[in-house]
């Protein structure tokens, strides 16, 4: 027995919300991701298509780090495929031809938390008291967890947040005020 529960569990958070009765909008969705060799560097900012999805960024040493979402039934299946190194080298070379003779060192796969807007779910679950959560970052959790980590804290000791992070509940979903987020791929 426990006072409180945090259901924080990444792409499984649905399965924990339904081990207490509930249903909460999150599914998982894979990620594959590659990483050339390193180069001298060609560009220092990443590079984003909307319109494919994809996403490419040179890191400090020279090498590419690439990754695009999957359009695909939500499953925890995260292996690595060769589809995804044929489609991805494919989509990059006709948008950065510079990058065509590039070797492809290593590739992995994981899972995404995704929403229905792609913005996380925060705060108690209105029909389970002390069920907490702090769910469905779309892959934007490393950047905001301290944050989260704080809030989510100061929730689950009955204090507000020092921040408003009423938008993130969960009942937004039922009053259709979705949280629109221009910049998000994947």
């Amino acid at each position: 027995s426990t006072q409180k529960i945090l259901n924080a569990a990444g792409p499984w958070a649905r399965e924990v919300a339904n081990m207490v009765g509930v249903d909460i909008p999150t599914h998982p969705e894979r990620h594959q991701i590659m990483v050339t060799e390193p180069v001298a560097p060609l560009f220092d900012t990443m590079v984003i298509s909307f319109q494919i999805g994809i996403y490419v960024q040179q890191v400090p040493h020279g090498s590419f780090v690439l990754g695009i979402g999957e359009k695909e039934e939500p499953s925890h299946n995260i292996n690595s495929t060769w589809q995804f190194l044929e489609h991805i080298t494919g989509e990059l070379v006709r948008i950065l031809p510079i990058m065509a003779n590039l070797r492809v060192v290593r590739q992995w796969a994981g899972s995404y938390t995704k929403t229905p807007d792609s913005a996380p779910i925060l705060g108690e679950h209105p029909e389970v008291p002390n069920f907490f959560m702090a769910v469905g970052f779309s892959g934007h959790g490393f950047m905001v967890a301290p944050m989260t980590a704080r809030v989510t804290a100061q929730m689950m000791l009955g204090q507000r947040p020092e921040i408003d992070v009423s938008p993130l509940f969960l009942d937004r979903f039922e009053r259709g005020e979705l949280i629109v987020e221009p910049s998000v791929v994947g």
